[in-house]
Order: C-alpha cells, then structure tokens, then sequence
C-alpha cells in the first residue's frame, strides 16, 4: 500500500512538471528584451561617476529627455491598447516595437548630443554596447 501510494505521487509530480515544461516552449526567457529607456539612461548619467556629469547638464539632461519619455510612455499605451478584445498578433506588435525603440534611439542619441559633450556621449555609446554585447551572450 505504501509503495503504490509512493508510485502515484510519483507520477503526479513527473506529470505536472512535464506540464509546466511544455507550457514554454522553445527555451525562450519572457519579455521583449526592449532598449534603453529616457529615464534609465538619465539615472545612469546621473549616479554612475565614470561620466562625469554636472549639475548644469543634469538639468538639461532632464529636459531634454522629458519630452522623449512622455512620448514613449503614449506609444507604450496606443501599442498595448490597440488589440480592442481581439486577437493580438505579437510578431507584428514585436517588429513595430522594434522599429520604435529604434526610433526612439536615434532621438536619445540626438537630445543628449545637446546636454553632453562628445567625450561623454561616447561614454555612453560604450557603456549602451557593452551591455548589449552581454545581453546577447545570455541568450
């Protein structure tokens, strides 16, 4: 009696995890892996020393980048609240975040260029493809 009560928890268990296994398929890590947003990039300027970043171009860090997170935080919502009920088609919605981030790069990129200087833009640039080349390794 023991050993069959053994056996069926055993089974149970190797079922459920079975279960849970295929509920991933793939292997994949959640998430869209997403870029850097305005108001990372304004924290990293601001607490990480290697950049060297002044009072005076913190505040026009600040305004500069404040108009780029409201526009990202209105096309995360229309992006997210465009599916009315139906059926969401995630590659499309992948593709265009994609091509959205890489919009909004640009845009960072040219609005830092005005509250930076050179030296420490490529500070950034660096510091942006580091983590991307680790990221990457990770996958």
């Amino acid at each position: 009696m023991r050993i069959r009560k053994m056996t069926l928890w055993i089974v149970a268990i190797c079922l459920s995890s079975a279960v849970a296994l295929e509920a991933q398929p793939g292997g994949r890590r959640g998430g869209m892996g997403g870029g850097v947003t305005p108001e990372q990039v304004f924290g990293l300027l601001a607490f990480d020393e290697k950049f060297n970043v002044n009072d005076k171009q913190l505040i026009a860090l600040r305004e500069v980048l404040k108009p780029l997170f409201v526009e990202q935080r209105q096309m995360m919502a229309e992006m997210f609240s465009g599916s009315g009920g139906g059926e969401t088609d995630f590659r499309a919605l992948r593709e265009k975040m994609r091509e959205q981030q890489a919009k909004m790069r640009e845009q960072m990129m040219a609005a830092l260029t005005t509250a930076l200087d050179a030296e420490q833009v490529e500070a950034l640039k660096a510091h942006l493809q580091q983590g991307q080349r680790q990221q990457q390794r990770q996958r």
